[in-house]
């Protein structure tokens, strides 16, 4: 969108809200010449921004005059919006504008927008997309979601290695089709990945000299079946402003750009936030409609549910055994309570560290990882437990509840840490998001050891020292 580069709006959110307000005036009064000239004053990556601040149908009308006149920017407009409004836009503009939008995106763009279609809409959308557009997605859509090899840019600069420095500088200077040159790859004839260098090393070289000679051989690379995930934490282990994509023969195919690890980064952090509290992005994408809401939201609760109703069950069978100890049913809640909260903050922690990379599937690493939650499990159930026991003896001045207590909040905290830990841990072997087990199923779980914990403690300690 070349009328937007050479923006003087600054992007400070106050004259976000300004344009904003502006664009919509224009809007309600019809003013599509003003708001050409409007958009033509802000700077692409701002327009995203600029459309969210605006109601769906306002959104709709601006982003139909962006596709009009500024074809080349509309899909990375598209693909830079929020995941709810740009579900929105791809279900209300017709499949012809979408197949025009696509024609004109960068390939990675492309895919991604077609990866935000709603079903019914993909394939009729498919069907219109310009066939040598499609001869250069179709490689990538044959790779599973949350890929290196779904996400990444086809389009990268490769030159073989007996390639002389300056012949490959002038080679970058020609070369305008590539959307970023952040390093370059050496291959051979076949395409298979030698070796790495970057501009900076590039330019300090002599003229003369071959890029096999001032090439890095050790190269950080990821095969197109890498989860997505996993390319963001090589690319923030490393610093690499792109990471190379190859096949199962070393040929290279593509690469994953620093935008598109920045877009992974916040799509997981989101994902595994949403996940915690039991539900997903589909909530976000169908925020409008309940019913829809309501269905992703209620297996997590009934989860929940199923748990409570044993914990109840649970309960109620402890409670006849307590009648001459009915004090110590007072502190039933805050033993469940405070079991569960130290579960989660361990279970967020484990999850966040399998998701960054600082906790790795290693027999010592785990190890290590477990006994340092336990001891600080353990430490936690220490100072809880002795607050918890003082107030019990300050109310019933009975030392033998006292101790049912703190023992109880003790072991209740350490094994909550213990699942806070395992539970994720286990999830992440079978290959299941860990980030599932964070939220419902841990809290479930810290209850229901909770009460048993407990009870149990409460029943043996009555034996011996109540009666």
């Amino acid at each position: 969108m070349e009328a937007l580069t050479g923006s003087t709006v600054p992007s400070a959110s106050r004259s976000d809200e300004l344009l904003a307000e502006a664009l919509r005036r224009l809007v309600r009064r019809g003013k599509r010449a003003d708001i050409t000239r409007l958009l033509s004053k802000v700077r692409p990556g701002d327009m995203p921004v600029l459309l969210g601040s605006l109601t769906p149908a306002e959104r709709l009308h601006v982003f139909q005059i962006v596709t009009e006149e500024y074809p080349d920017t509309a899909g990375d407009v598209l693909s830079d919006l929020e995941a709810p409004q740009r579900l929105e836009l791809l279900e209300k503009l017709p499949p012809e504008v979408i197949a025009e939008i696509l024609d004109s995106a960068a390939v990675d763009d492309a895919v991604y927008v077609i990866d935000s279609l709603p079903e019914d809409k993909k394939e009729q959308v498919l069907r219109l997309v310009d066939p040598q557009q499609m001869s250069e997605m179709r490689p990538q859509l044959t790779y599973e979601d949350d890929t290196a090899g779904r996400i990444m840019d086809p389009e990268f600069f490769a030159l073989p290695e007996s390639t002389r420095v300056r012949q490959a500088i002038a080679a970058i200077q020609e070369k305008r089709d590539v959307e970023m040159i952040y390093y370059l790859y050496i291959v051979d004839s076949d395409k298979r990945l030698l070796g790495v260098t970057s501009l900076r090393q590039l330019l300090l070289s002599r003229p003369e000299q071959r890029l096999g000679e001032i090439m890095q051989r050790d190269i950080i690379r990821v095969d197109t079946g890498t989860d997505q995930e996993e390319v963001a934490a090589v690319a923030a282990r490393h610093d690499l402003l792109a990471v190379p994509v190859v096949d199962g023969e070393n040929r290279m195919v593509g690469i994953v750009t620093l935008d598109d690890i920045i877009d992974v980064v916040k799509e997981e952090a989101n994902e595994d936030i949403l996940r915690i509290a039991g539900t997903s992005e589909d909530e976000l994408l169908y925020q409008e409609r309940s019913i829809k809401v309501a269905s992703i939201r209620l297996p997590w609760l009934l989860v929940n549910l199923v748990g409570g109703v044993i914990t109840g069950l649970l309960l109620q069978h402890f409670q006849v055994s307590f009648q001459e100890a009915l004090f110590l049913l007072a502190f039933v809640p805050v033993v469940m309570g405070m079991g569960g909260n130290s579960g989660t903050q361990t279970s967020t922690i484990t999850v966040r560290g399998l998701a960054t990379g600082r906790i790795e599937l290693d027999g010592g690493r785990i190890r290590h990882y477990l006994w340092q939650q336990m001891k600080v499990g353990a430490l936690l159930g220490i100072a809880t437990g002795v607050v918890a026991g003082t107030v019990a003896l300050a109310l019933q001045r009975n030392p033998a509840y006292s101790l049912v207590v703190a023992g109880a909040m003790f072991f209740a905290i350490l094994v909550a840490s213990l699942n806070g830990v395992m539970i994720p841990l286990l999830f992440e072997r079978l290959g299941v998001d860990p980030a599932v087990a964070a939220g419902p199923l841990v809290t479930t779980s810290n209850d229901i050891t909770g009460i048993l914990i407990y009870f149990g403690l409460a029943s043996l300690m009555i034996q011996f020292l109540v009666k």
